[in-house]
């Protein structure tokens, strides 16, 4: 991502709280830790006006699920229909509290229990403004389930490309010019199975180059190995929730950019190495 680049896309979180207290200790940890700035607003009505007037600057928000002009997730509602990728405070949870949130599609949701969850409200930002930029692709010849892939990417704010078989997969993955960093395949495809499409994504792209999770509902321990050993990053037996699968797919990128990271380092240390040895 290129200094220009980094200038030119928002990077303002709006923050939903009642609590002028909370509000400002959520900000400032936001503020403290990232690159990011924030926008208040302790009402439904004021959020509002702010996506109306700032939508262009926003590229996520943190939502309070109960505010007292708003107690029933309407806030939540408001951020969602912006389009707005969000991750929602709570001090309740339960599995209809959870369902809700995930019809909603919410990016994410974290208890409002201690202090702790701070950290984990700016890992998840950091995330999603990372994966803005990050193309990931869906393979599966069922369309009913790309698409329930395809909204679980989306949620995680990736954009997301399809194919029905491994061999549009390849071709979209030569034509997108290393633009394509996570590939999410089933196994039983016509064509070119998951298998042929992992083993012959491996011989082009290292895993510092491009991720691949492969999930299948058929098979047990055996069909998790086969993914592994053919070079496949991770594995995903369905049916899998939408937590487990946000997780790993995001924990898979995270070690994917970790390894860039170091292979970078690495070459830089053999630069200096050269250059102080001819020197």
């Amino acid at each position: 991502m290129s200094e220009q680049t980094v200038k030119d896309v928002a990077m303002r979180v709006l923050v939903i709280e009642d609590s002028h207290v909370q509000a400002k200790i959520v900000s400032r940890h936001i503020e403290g830790l990232t690159n990011f700035t924030t926008v208040w607003a302790s009402t439904l009505e004021e959020a509002a006006e702010i996506i109306s007037a700032q939508r262009d600057e926003l590229f996520a928000a943190v939502v309070d699920l109960n505010l007292p002009d708003a107690p029933d997730g309407e806030a939540v509602d408001l951020t969602m229909a912006a389009h707005l990728p969000s991750i929602v405070l709570t001090a309740t949870f339960h599995d209809e509290v959870r369902d809700s949130l995930l019809e909603r599609n919410v990016a994410d949701y974290v208890l409002k229990e201690s202090m702790v969850v701070l950290d984990s409200v700016v890992d998840g930002l950091s995330r999603l403004f990372r994966n803005q930029f990050i193309q990931a692709l869906v393979v599966d010849d069922s369309r009913a389930a790309r698409n329930v892939v395809r909204n679980l990417l989306s949620c995680q704010n990736f954009q997301v490309l399809e194919a029905a078989n491994g061999a549009e997969a390849l071709a979209l993955v030569e034509q997108s010019k290393g633009q394509v960093k996570v590939v999410v395949t089933d196994w039983e495809m016509p064509e070119m199975d998951g298998f042929a499409l992992c083993s012959a994504l491996r011989k082009k792209y290292c895993k510092r180059e491009l991720a691949i999770v492969g999930i299948s509902g058929a098979g047990g321990t055996a069909m998790t190995a086969k993914f592994l050993k053919l070079g496949a990053n991770d594995f995903l037996a369905k049916p899998f929730s939408a937590e487990e699968f946000s997780w790993r797919v995001n924990q898979t990128v995270e070690m994917m950019e970790l390894i860039q990271k170091l292979n970078e380092c690495n070459q830089q240390l053999k630069h200096s190495a050269l250059a102080g040895a001819s020197a």
